[in-house]
């Protein structure tokens, strides 16, 4: 039995001025009622059934609930009480529009705890009680008015609450479907559930055993009738009042977001934006990062030379430029190694009578010009080997000379000795000298008084600090310190300034991708928020407390952020692929980058959808659904 007891109850409403919607309205409704509540607009009836309902607080006066005074309880207290008391039914229907017929009728069972099997039979008897039995797996939108009425009250049905409270449930439909609706409200008085009706139809008010008039705010005329309905007995919900299990919150969770797939699809696209840019941000990083360090290893950390005046130390008997090229290139972390040898200045004219030129000669032994990184252009059928009376050309000294095609074999005197031209040295970033001299292998037939000999030295990746030790020991172990060794500084340290600064910057720009994410994400949900208010006014009119709303907008902000974790994750990846590929990078993934773009995407979510869910945990219902 629940009896409700109104005494001296009045409603204030602050505003310039103030309006006093409730004056000391004194009332009983015991179990088992039916009553109309009539009366002019803005008389206050909506004030009074809000206030009935605990959708709204008085601001004087007491209002109990079978011996319950309402006004000295906290807010999960009124949560349970309207759980256990009250069931809904609207002028504007307020159903889960997108989703099946069923779920809007089971919603009320939700936030009781009920189990699903149960959910789903009380469900399915109440559409069956109404006449929609056929209707269950239907999209609510679809129906018309008098059916989506209908399935309110059927939600009010399945509920099972002692008390219904009707605002003008027929204010929207036609005299047929008016009747359905009224007869509907009859099954649930019948079936024992006290009914509080609002309405401005006389023949609706019929329907009822007591009919109540209010005006400005107060009661001014009560009417019953002489032989009330007999109703059934009344039953005790089932579940537990106002709570929701955690499966079950994932799972309306998950149905209110595929119910609105182009909002989803929006939703899901903004974090997946974020975390692409932030996984491909990170992907380039590791890959620039990569390509630096090759860089530098390839180029700035692999040129090492090693200078001495000829004559600076003897060689032995046995010795020769040759061994001591033999002994360098033993040295570990030698790549390539050879001796460039200053020859002096020399004639060099054409075969037939023409124009001397003094001419720089240089001899060369091992792999000197391959060491030096030089690049030639040989003669065809030349299998890129210096000989005994060949020599190379720089490209500068070819066209001074006008040397003709290298296929006719050009012969140069050079100190009246006839060489073959066989090459010209096209570039020679180590020893740009040689662009205008004559090359010739040593020894050669070029008579020259040596003055500078110089080791080219091209070493393995990070070997020239060490080679640059060891190769004065190799040359001169007697007076390493006579001879002169150029190599690069260690660019390990400029190096590892390159590749903070840019991990560094492109951080910044990580947290920026993110940052953006979230503010988009929270923007996007509390927009959405602010469109599903009467949703969510509607869930907590049922017993939903403003954990529960929060819990489910963050369960739908997390499962955007899963998916768009997901889908940034292969976007980001693609992107690196994309501008590896293009730059001619080798693509270098760091595969803990997976788990953390999906958690990252998770995080975007929950963060973003902290704000949307404050803002619709604090929904009044007498304000979102203004019965």
């Amino acid at each position: 039995m629940v009896h409700l007891r109104l005494t001296d109850v009045s409603r204030d409403f602050d505003g310039p001025p103030p309006v006093r919607a409730l004056s000391e309205v004194s009332l009983e409704l015991p179990s088992g009622t039916f009553v109309a509540i009539e009366g002019p607009s803005g008389g206050g009836k909506s004030t009074l059934l809000n206030t009935i309902g605990l959708l709204d607080e008085p601001t004087g006066g007491d209002y109990e609930i079978d011996s319950v005074d309402t006004r000295n309880v906290g807010r999960k207290t009124l949560a349970r009480l309207r759980s256990d008391t009250f069931s809904f039914v609207f002028q504007g229907f307020h159903l889960l529009d997108r989703r099946p017929v069923i779920d809007s009728v089971e919603l009320g069972l939700l936030y009781r705890s009920v189990p699903k099997a149960e959910r789903r039979r009380l469900s399915r008897d109440a559409l069956a009680v109404v006449g929609l039995q056929h209707h269950l797996w239907s999209t609510a939108a679809n129906l018309s008015g008098g059916q989506r009425q209908r399935v309110a009250i059927a939600r009010a049905l399945a509920s099972g609450a002692p008390v219904v409270v009707a605002d003008e449930p027929t204010g929207n439909l036609d005299s047929e479907n008016s009747a359905k609706v009224v007869e509907s409200l009859r099954v649930l008085h019948r079936a024992g559930a006290t009914v509080v009706l609002v309405t401005h139809d006389a023949d609706v008010a019929a329907a009822a055993d007591s009919r109540l008039r209010i005006k400005d705010g107060r009661l001014t005329e009560v009417s019953v009738k002489d032989a009330p309905v007999t109703v059934g007995e009344i039953r005790k919900p089932p579940g537990s009042p106002s709570r929701v299990r955690f499966t079950d919150l994932v799972q309306d969770a998950a149905s209110n977001l595929t119910s609105k797939k182009a909002r989803t699809g929006g939703l899901v696209a903004a974090v997946a934006l974020g975390v692409a840019l932030a996984v491909a941000t990170l992907g380039i990083s590791v890959s620039a990062t990569s390509q630096v360090a090759a860089t530098f290893d390839e180029h700035t950390n692999r040129d090492v030379s090693v200078e001495w005046a000829e004559g600076a130390f003897a060689w032995s008997s046995t010795e020769s430029e040759q061994s001591v090229v033999t002994r360098l290139e033993n040295v570990a972390g030698v790549a390539h190694a050879g001796l460039l040898t200053d020859l002096g200045q020399h004639g060099l004219k054409g075969s037939r009578a023409r124009s001397t030129y003094q001419v720089p000669v240089y001899g060369q032994t091992g792999q000197a010009l391959t060491a030096g990184r030089a690049e030639i252009d040989w003669a065809p059928g030349n299998p890129g080997v210096l000989g005994a009376g060949e020599v190379l050309l720089g490209s500068n000294l070819a066209s001074q000379v006008e040397l003709g095609p290298l296929l006719a074999g050009p012969v140069f005197l050079v100190d009246e000795t006839p060489l073959t031209v066989v090459g010209v040295v096209r570039e020679s970033p180590r020893e740009p000298r040689l662009l205008g001299a004559v090359v010739a292998d040593q020894p050669s037939q070029v008579v020259g008084t040596p003055s500078q000999v110089k080791a080219l030295l091209l070493t393995s990746s990070g070997a020239a600090q060490q080679v640059a030790r060891q190769a004065p020991l190799v040359i001169n172990p007697i007076a390493p310190e006579s001879l002169t060794v150029s190599a690069p500084v260690d660019p390990s340290g400029l190096r590892g300034e390159v590749e903070s600064d840019l991990q560094t910057t492109l951080l910044a720009f990580t947290g920026i991708a993110l940052l953006a994410s979230i503010a988009g994400l929270a923007n996007a949900m509390i927009m959405s928020v602010i469109e599903r208010k009467q949703e969510f006014g509607l869930r907590r009119a049922i017993g939903a407390r403003p954990v529960h709303i929060t819990g489910l907008v963050l369960a739908e902000a997390v499962m955007i952020g899963g998916l768009g974790g997901v889908l940034g994750l292969f976007a980001g990846f693609s992107g690196v692929l994309g501008m590896t590929i293009s730059r001619h990078w080798v693509p270098v993934f760091d595969l803990r980058l997976a788990p953390l773009a999906i958690l990252g995407g998770v995080a975007v979510g929950a963060i973003g959808g902290l704000f949307a869910a404050g803002r619709a945990s604090r929904i009044q219902p007498h304000q979102a659904l203004r019965l």
